[in-house]
């Protein structure tokens, strides 16, 4: 009996061990996540994401107010969880970038020509008649730097597949502010009409 109970203690102690988390994105990942979400706009594209599933036209044809207040519960949603966002994408770097790459890859993103150059290039415009700055072009010129520009032109590659994980963080709190806003909206609405009170 003894011998029958020590493989059945063994599976009790893997069965409750906890599955070892992901590494957290270092501060150095984190930096750059902050920096390149905001080189690439990355947030305009998950707020026109998300408005593009928006409520259903029968209801904002009786409460075309609703989509302002959806809107503006997409905005403080979205910089209330910035840092989660960045360290979604953080990690993701990590994987991408080595960290000379990254390193040399924050004096790059940081150029707010460069910025205005990639913005045109994405939405096939012209490009503006800008020029980088000479730390940007001395970054670049280093073997990190290279390595850091031609993986920066598939960057999409490695952030789209965030776009679901980052809509699913933002989801319920969205629906929350949302519906507080509308209930808030609505009760006055009812109070105006004359109609009676919610239990």
């Amino acid at each position: 009996m003894k011998h029958a109970l020590l493989p059945l203690a063994a599976v009790l102690a893997l069965a409750g061990t906890p599955a070892l988390a992901a590494p957290a994105a270092t501060p150095l990942q984190m930096e750059m996540a902050g920096k390149m979400l905001d080189f690439i706009d990355f947030r305009s594209q998950v707020q026109l994401g998300m408005e593009g599933s928006t409520l259903p036209q029968s209801l904002l044809g009786t409460r075309p107010e609703w989509d302002a207040l959806f809107k503006a519960a997409i905005g403080e949603e979205v910089d209330h969880e910035m840092p989660v966002i960045d360290s979604i994408v953080g990690q993701a770097l990590g994987k991408t970038f080595t960290d000379a790459e990254l390193q040399v890859g924050l004096k790059i993103v940081s150029d707010p020509n460069l910025r205005l150059i990639y913005i045109a290039a994405r939405n096939g415009g012209r490009p503006p008649e800008v020029e980088i700055s000479k730390a940007t072009d001395d970054a670049l010129a280093t073997p990190a730097g290279q390595s850091f520009a031609a993986k920066l032109q598939t960057i999409n590659d490695t952030l789209q597949p965030l776009l679901v994980e980052v809509t699913a963080t933002l989801a319920p709190g969205v629906l929350r502010r949302f519906g507080e806003k509308a209930e808030a909206a609505e009760v006055k609405k009812r109070a105006d009409a004359g109609y009676a009170p919610a239990k």
